[in-house]
């Protein structure tokens, strides 16, 4: 297979851009790749993915390399803004637990590329970022020995490091948390069974209210997009 080279990055950026803002179809934009920038259909495919999902801070699994993390990384930060780099930071983070895990290895070009973009961001780091950098270093951890581990604890400070973070918060329709809770009566809508406890404060059932199509995603904070969920069943959807 040729080597995929700076050029063939650039084409598949573009027509990724192209795909996830409705002006190309995935397939129309992997065969042009293909037939026109002499882009493997595969590795095309997997650009459109990839791209996608670092927009929407979506785990992706098949690994792309640093010189396409390079590219895309700042070329997002330029054409989406600050909150969709940090997205695609917080989805890398998320593919590197995914990828280490599964192949028993350390992607540490990948590492040091986004380990430098941060670097380059001014100001704090969004609360993603960190949650799914420290999803990759406790995979990590896991994988290394015990003595290992012990070794570092026995050194380790018993008080945690407090580091400034962003979040984004949603100004929520309350109406719509109100219908959905009401039309679950108490009972989760995806397993079924009756809210695990009660509220302390009205000791009224204690369900949460998830989106289908996350609003991170673009999901609408609407009736039809959302169900009431258990605790255990809410953070399956986003986890599982």
């Amino acid at each position: 297979m040729a080597s995929i080279e700076l050029h063939h990055i650039e084409a598949a950026f573009a027509f990724a851009a192209k795909v996830y803002d409705g002006s190309c179809t995935f397939e129309q934009a992997a065969v042009r790749l293909h037939h026109h920038h002499n882009l493997n259909i595969n590795s095309a495919r997997d650009f459109l993915v990839q791209y996608r999902c670092m927009l929407t801070s979506e785990v992706y699994k098949r690994t792309q390399s640093s010189l396409a993390l390079s590219y895309f990384l700042p070329k997002i930060l330029e054409t989406r803004g600050r909150v969709a780099a940090e997205n695609a930071v917080a989805a890398t983070w998320k593919h590197i637990a995914y990828y280490e895990q599964i192949e028993k290895t350390r992607l540490n070009k990948l590492r040091q590329v986004l380990i430098s973009f941060e670097a380059s961001l001014p100001g704090a780091l969004s609360q993603q970022v960190y949650a799914s950098k420290f999803e990759a270093a406790v995979g990590e951890a896991q994988r290394d020995s015990s003595a290992a581990r012990q070794a570092r604890l026995a050194n380790a400070t018993k008080k945690p490091e407090q580091v400034h973070a962003t979040c984004i918060v949603y100004r929520r329709n309350k109406d719509v948390v109100a219908e959905v809770l009401l039309r679950a009566n108490g009972t989760c809508e995806v397993c079924g069974k009756a809210a695990p406890f009660k509220r302390r404060a009205d000791n009224s059932p204690y369900l949460e209210v998830h989106h289908n199509v996350q609003l991170a995603h673009g999901g609408d904070d609407t009736v039809e997009n959302a169900l009431a969920a258990c605790p255990n069943c809410h953070r399956q959807a986003h986890c599982g």
